[in-house]
């Protein structure tokens, strides 16, 4: 943007949140340089912490710089304590009676932080910005900009549903969790976090989307489906608790030991727990298929007794190992029969 000597510049000093006039008792616009070092003064002398009179005192110096090669006049531009449509509102009011005043054709902006920089649009709307400064006292400039990006992403995460879920929703799980069980909450916690991870890197957020709304669906319309779906929630739960007491006596002895017992003594509720989502599902069906209804469950029975003859090898070595072959071959007996009864 090219800028002639011809061409008339005001500079502004944009205070949103108008601590000039909450604690100055100021109301803006205050126009040219004399009346912004008063106002400046004034603030200063109210609150010396403030960083809002740092900012003036830079658009008089800026002023004071441009001066010398444009016509250039500066401004205070305030807004409102509610910080928004109406704060943002005043400011484009004011600014139009501030170019009144002063027939400008580009406006250089005066920031003291990331708040009053979203103004920039309402600003742009009236006349083109040819710079933005921004004044950030030293001490506090990394602290203020990790603020206002922390802030910002608080309020997007409040606005989107899956963020909100996930910045939120998570967190307070835990903590829940940990309120209720203390230290031992912390192992619900992890095996939360561990589960949402594995659903997430698997990209399998689909599969459980969709029983989340099948559940729902089945509730919503008072079908027995739902009810069946309850019957798997509940042996699904046995099946863990079941799993997790039997684990604890093996933990010393070895991971494949551990991981044999929890299956042992969960593997068959966690079949009936699967046949009662399967059915469930199938009654819902409009299509319903009688032999695909029980072809299913018969070959995760099949799946069931070869996996816990398997860990039952595991735990007791001397076991036969007929035994497990004959499992296997049930198993097949098993897995042919459920396809003969899907194809027939």
């Amino acid at each position: 943007m090219e800028v002639e000597k011809k061409d008339r510049i005001l500079v502004i000093s944009v205070d949103r949140d108008n601590d000039l006039g909450e604690k100055a008792e100021i109301n803006g616009p205050v126009i040219g340089k004399e009346n912004v070092i008063e106002a400046a003064t004034k603030m200063g002398l109210k609150d010396p912490s403030d960083s809002d009179f740092n900012a003036l005192f830079e658009a008089v110096r800026v002023h004071d710089e441009l001066k010398k090669q444009y016509a250039v006049q500066v401004a205070i531009i305030t807004g409102d304590k509610d910080v928004g449509v109406k704060s943002d509102t005043k400011i484009k009011d004011q600014l139009d009676e501030a170019l009144r005043h002063f027939r400008a054709n580009f406006v250089v902006l005066i920031s003291d932080g990331s708040e009053d920089e979203h103004v920039i649009p309402v600003i742009q709307s009236r006349i083109p910005i040819l710079s933005v400064k921004r004044l950030v006292v030293k001490q506090s400039e990394q602290l203020e900009s990790t603020y206002y990006k922390v802030k910002d992403f608080m309020k997007e995460s409040l606005e989107d549903p899956k963020m909100a879920r996930l910045v939120f929703g998570l967190p307070a799980i835990a903590l829940l969790l940990t309120a209720i069980f203390g230290a031992e909450g912390w192992r619900a916690v992890l095996g939360l976090l561990g589960a949402y991870l594995v659903i997430k890197g698997f990209r399998l957020e689909s599969y459980f989307t969709g029983a989340a709304d099948e559940f729902r669906d089945s509730f919503t319309r008072k079908r027995l489906s739902f009810f069946i779906y309850i019957i798997g929630i509940l042996f699904t739960v046995l099946a863990s608790y079941r799993g997790y007491n039997a684990m604890q006596n093996w933990l010393a002895m070895g991971l494949f030991e551990t991981i044999a017992a929890f299956l042992s003594a969960s593997v068959y509720y966690y079949w009936i727990a699967g046949t009662m989502a399967w059915l469930g599902k199938s009654i819902g069906t409009k299509k319903r298929s009688v032999s695909r209804a029980i072809s299913i469950p018969m070959f995760g029975f099949a799946i069931s007794l070869v996996i816990h003859s398997g860990v039952e090898m595991i735990l007791q070595p001397d076991t036969s190992i007929y035994t497990f072959i004959s499992s296997i071959i049930a198993g097949f007996i098993l897995l042919f029969t459920a396809v003969y009864i899907e194809k027939k």
